[in-house]
């Protein structure tokens, strides 16, 4: 599953101003196109351990259907479906198992778990893994578009238009997740797909990032400044003057220019 596309990547994770500890881990392999965010869950119980379990696993699971056409593929396929697709939910399935093997070897653990979400880019689409409230956010054109959805409860509340948006955004229960990786034997990732357009940027991050700025702040920053790395500090360094009062983690990619070394014209 080779990828054709240079692509240019920043990531950057930071503990806060609240939170003792960083349970936020981060994939960035712009080599085989493959970027991830996991957020931690426990506390004191782990958290940081089953996000580091999170990424490192998934993306062991999946790197070799994305070096090796002819890798070995331990689940069914038929040729119907999307081999990539399958090999996402298999590699999500996998991550999940290693987690709730994590807590039933270490009591002191239980109740840990992460929000998982992975994009790969392959022949001209992004291919999307996603769990829990981390999120993947789109840029084009001065607009910032949300491409995935939290699994929490009051994401559930809005569907049901229960509750607006903007009520959501500081609502008591806003962080109750309803869906992660190693809380359940059965779990239920969203597995999308949409074409990858190269002049967008893709942010992926942490639920301390957007709890801290809203997004019109987010698009403006983005907007301000023209490197990878630019954008990233500026969008830490907004989270951390609002509050900080989680960790912060932010996966950035695009099509690399061909004209600069970090620049995007």
């Amino acid at each position: 599953m080779s990828n054709d596309m240079t692509l240019d990547c920043y990531a950057v994770t930071d503990k806060g101003l609240r939170r003792r500890l960083n349970e936020d881990s981060y994939v960035c392999r712009p080599d085989v196109g493959l970027f991830l965010v996991a957020d931690g869950m426990g506390g004191e119980s782990c958290g940081d351990v089953a996000s580091q379990l999170t990424a490192t696993v998934f993306k062991n699971s999946i790197t070799p259907y994305l070096i090796d056409e002819e890798a070995t593929i331990p689940f069914e396929h038929t040729n119907e479906n999307d081999l990539l697709m399958n090999a996402m939910g298999h590699a999500a399935e996998q991550t999940n198992q290693a987690v709730l093997r994590s807590v039933k070897e270490s009591p002191s653990c239980r109740g840990m778990g992460s929000t998982l979400t992975a994009a790969i880019l392959h022949e001209g689409l992004i291919y999307i893994v996603h769990v829990g409230d981390s999120r993947l956010y789109e840029y084009e054109n001065g607009y910032l578009d949300l491409i995935t959805e939290d699994h929490t409860r009051v994401q559930e509340l809005v569907n049901k238009k229960i509750l607006s948006p903007e009520e959501a955004r500081t609502h008591r229960e806003r962080h109750i997740i309803t869906r992660c990786v190693g809380r359940k034997k059965q779990f239920r990732p969203d597995l999308l797909k949409l074409e990858y357009l190269p002049g967008n940027l893709y942010l992926i991050c942490s639920d301390g990032l957007y709890d801290m700025m809203d997004n019109d702040t987010m698009t403006e920053i983005i907007a301000a400044n023209t490197t990878l790395e630019q954008i990233g500090q500026q969008l830490v360094d907004g989270a951390n003057k609002n509050g900080g009062k989680d960790n912060i983690t932010i996966v950035l990619f695009r099509q690399k220019s061909e004209n600069s070394d970090g620049e995007f014209d």
